[in-house]
C-alpha cells in the first residue's frame, strides 16, 4: 500500500465530510424555518376566521399560546442544529487528529 497518498485522500474525505454534513445542517434549518412560516401561516389564517366568535380572553389566550409554541419551536430548531454543528466539527476535529497522530507515527517507523 502507498502511504504516501493516504493523508491528502484521506484529508480529502474529511473535507468532503465536513462540508457536506455542514450542507445537510443548513438545509435541515431552512426546511425548519419554511415549515414554522407555513405552520404560523395556517394558525394565523384559522385565527382570523374564527376571531369573531371568541371572546376576548380565548383571543389573547391564543395569541399567547401561538406565540410560546413559535418561540420553542425557534429554539428547539436552533438548539438542535447548532448541536449538530458542534457534533460534526468535533468528529472533524477528531478525525483530522487521528490523521496527524498515525502521519506522525508512519514517519517514525519509515
Amino acid at each position: 500500500m502507498n502511504t504516501e497518498r493516504f493523508v491528502p485522500a484521506a484529508e480529502q474525505w474529511i473535507q468532503g465530510f465536513d462540508a457536506g454534513a455542514h450542507r445537510a445542517i443548513d438545509a435541515w434549518r431552512s426546511g425548519g424555518e419554511q415549515l414554522g412560516g407555513l405552520a404560523r401561516e395556517r394558525w394565523d389564517s384559522a385565527f382570523a376566521a374564527s376571531r369573531a366568535q371568541l371572546s376576548k380572553e380565548t383571543q389573547r389566550n391564543a395569541d399567547r399560546t401561538r406565540q410560546a409554541v413559535a418561540g420553542c419551536y425557534a429554539k428547539g430548531l436552533e438548539l438542535s442544529t447548532a448541536g449538530a454543528e458542534t457534533a460534526v466539527d468535533t468528529l472533524v476535529e477528531a478525525a483530522r487528529d487521528a490523521l496527524s497522530r498515525a502521519e506522525a507515527w508512519r514517519a517514525t517507523r519509515a
